[in-house]
């Protein structure tokens, strides 16, 4: 399996978070998330939730760390996506 070199990784017919797009879209139109596309602010998220994954470029965490270290990470992710995507 070969990764696209730009672009969507997936073709439309194949992506499964339409979903998650509609209620972005949603969450806009009602004035809770900031203006954009939403497509870039669910990848801007879940870029930012994978920080500390095993998948990180920067930091491969396991389950075995402290719970304590996950709740502060998890802490530190939640207050960052609220600032980032939050509306004005």
């Amino acid at each position: 399996m070969e990764r696209r070199p730009a672009g969507h990784l997936v073709d439309d017919p194949d992506r499964m978070d339409d979903r998650k797009l509609r209620a972005i879209a949603d969450a806009q139109a009602a004035g809770h998330v900031r203006p954009g596309d939403p497509f870039d602010i669910m990848a801007m998220v879940i870029a930012m939730s994978m920080a500390w994954s095993p998948v990180s470029n920067v930091y491969a965490a396991t389950a075995v760390e402290p719970s304590d270290v996950h709740e502060q990470r998890r802490a530190l992710l939640h207050e960052c996506v609220r600032r980032a995507v939050v509306a004005d």
